[in-house]
């Protein structure tokens, strides 16, 4: 008697190999009780394939699902997040936003220019509302993987920015996304830097946002992202110092909780672990501490 024979189905395993379902996305905990999983509105394709049966007999070929997920971006006419210009983010589904710091240092146009001594003040709005701060000190406090805030948006909310920083014991001018003089605007992968000279190209151009720029000085982020830049020390658009990156943020949104692993909201009071002596932003009491990230 002839037995038959069985092969796995390699080429579908290989296949399966080159994808990755939008379900699977869960990293490792960190024993706060987070998830950690990441975002699942995705950069590049993704997805599931699924052959039946999984064991076929040489000859046979089995059936194929697939299910693909195909990447979306803030650029595109069908964006989940629509800039309102100059800076305003309204997103047109729910999503969740998460806001970090990438790097600060006023200059302002005059001989001296010492950017260190200079504490910024930056603060959000939320759907029209008041400022809250989400930061507040010199680069020396920047920790650009921090998220200073995570928040749940539906569709039609607003989410807005500003800042001043202080000089002489005196705060400066509150700038924010609402105003019409390009002090603080936000730009998505691939805009151009809005200043009348070639921002990439100059001597002044911060180490910290250098990164964020390609060899044409266009903005180079994720697909899902907003490079928001703030214009501090001058209101002058024509001044080689109207360089808009005395503030620079990261904004990036996604459609599953963003977990930043220690239970914070504005980054402040672990509400999943209390007691360990975590404390708000520089030193300050979180503004939503009593409000734990982790709920859904």
């Amino acid at each position: 008697m002839k037995t038959k024979k069985w092969t796995p189905v390699s080429a579908v395993v290989m296949a399966m190999s080159a994808f990755t379902s939008p379900r699977t996305f869960a990293v490792p905990g960190n024993g706060n009780g987070n998830s950690g999983t990441t975002p699942t509105i995705p950069s590049s394709p993704l997805g599931d394939i699924i052959a039946h049966p999984t064991v076929v007999q040489t000859g046979t070929r089995p059936s194929l699902t697939w299910n693909i997920l195909y990447p979306s971006n803030l650029s595109g006419t069908n964006s989940p997040v629509l800039i309102n210009p100059p800076g305003s983010l309204i997103p047109n589904t729910t999503v969740y936003a998460t806001v970090q710091m990438v790097g600060n240092g006023v200059t302002a146009c005059s001989t001296v220019r010492d950017p260190l001594t200079h504490n910024v003040d930056v603060r959000l709005s939320l759907n029209r509302g008041s400022y809250s701060q989400i930061f507040y000190g010199t680069q020396a406090n920047v920790v650009p993987s921090k998220q200073l805030y995570i928040k749940k948006m539906t569709a039609n909310q607003t989410l807005d920015f500003g800042a001043s920083y202080v000089i002489n014991g005196a705060s400066t001018p509150f700038y924010t996304s609402l105003s019409s003089n390009l002090q603080v605007v936000s730009l998505v992968n691939g805009a151009t830097v809005p200043t009348t000279f070639s921002l990439y190209q100059s001597s002044n151009l911060k180490s910290y946002l250098r990164p964020y720029l390609d060899s044409t000085g266009k903005v180079k982020i994720g697909p899902l992202s907003v490079l928001v830049l703030m214009e501090l020390g001058s209101n002058n658009r024509s001044a080689t110092c109207f360089d808009l990156q005395d503030v620079v943020l990261l904004v990036t949104f996604s459609t599953t909780h963003p977990n930043n692993g220690h239970g914070n909201n504005l980054d402040g009071v672990d509400s999943s672990n209390p007691g360990n002596g975590h404390g708000g932003p520089n030193g300050m009491v979180d503004p939503s501490g009593g409000v734990d990230d982790e709920i859904r």
